[in-house]
């Protein structure tokens, strides 16, 4: 037989044997439950005000932003040398 077609017949076995652990992969997937949302770390506050003596008016925003390094037990487990 010819090299060249037993090149390609061993990339089509290839691919259809790829092709079959892909579908099986994503078979597996769509089975697992959806991963939780993530934790909402920003907020937004806006207030108008409005000054009684000149009419004028301002806008105080307020952004928040929480993070969260470790857990909180962790520094108080760690030992000290």
């Amino acid at each position: 037989m010819n090299l060249k077609l037993l090149l390609c017949i061993g990339m089509g076995v290839f691919v259809a044997h790829l092709a079959v652990f892909m579908i099986i992969a994503r078979v597996r997937l769509d089975r697992l439950p959806p991963p939780p949302p993530p934790v909402q770390n920003f907020s937004s506050a806006e207030a108008l005000v409005v000054d009684p003596q000149t009419g004028e008016k301002s806008v105080i925003r307020e952004f928040r932003v929480s993070t969260k390094l470790v857990e909180p037990d962790t520094a108080r487990n760690r030992s000290t040398p």
